[in-house]
């Protein structure tokens, strides 16, 4: 499924969907990876199967500020999600996932967010990652979180993937114990 928005309030909630895909930072120029994602938005939207969505701004518009917004006043424990979203918008284009649809996220659902500079770093090339992306969406491959999980053997730099830990900005999530009850499912 893929939806292109220019609010979250547009963003259904569908039961079964457990993976949301949300292309954030501004993407309005063409060329390099802003158009790649363009150019592959449908194939991405249709490769995600059944379980998951791929969502974007509409013509280019930036959802991360809504986004930050509504995840800092959702009824979570842990308020450092909305900072790592806000965060991720000056880092330029960004891929986040998350386990639940914004409105119905809790402190167990997966939430990772990616650079998309990065992503060759991880994983080869932005096809590979779409390839590797589709493949969770269907299978919850667990060879694809390991790929966020190996972030201790690589530069430790904000600018690397983000990924909530223990005592990040005072307080965190236990992103080990997140990524085993996804193995779980």
């Amino acid at each position: 499924m893929g939806y292109k928005i220019s609010s979250l309030k547009s963003l259904p909630v569908i039961p079964g969907i457990d993976l949301y895909v949300f292309i954030l930072g501004g993407h309005g120029w063409a060329g390099g990876y802003s158009e790649v994602i363009e150019k592959n938005f449908l194939n991405l939207a249709r490769n995600l199967g059944e379980r998951g969505a791929i969502v974007s701004g509409h013509d280019g518009s930036n959802l991360a500020r809504e986004l930050a917004s509504k995840l800092s006043n959702a009824a979570l424990a842990n308020r450092t999600i909305h900072k790592l979203v806000a965060k991720g918008e000056s880092l330029g284009l960004s891929i986040l996932l998350v386990g639940a649809h914004p409105s119905h996220l809790t402190n167990d659902d997966l939430f990772l967010l990616a650079p998309i500079q990065q992503i060759e770093a991880r994983f080869g090339s932005l096809d590979d990652f779409f390839t590797e992306l589709c493949g969770f969406s269907i299978n919850r491959d667990k060879l694809f979180l390991e790929k966020f999980e190996e972030k201790e053997k690589f530069d430790s730099s904000i600018n690397d993937f983000l990924e909530i830990k223990p005592n990040m900005f005072g307080i965190g999530i236990n992103i080990n114990e997140i990524i085993r009850r996804w193995r779980l499912r």
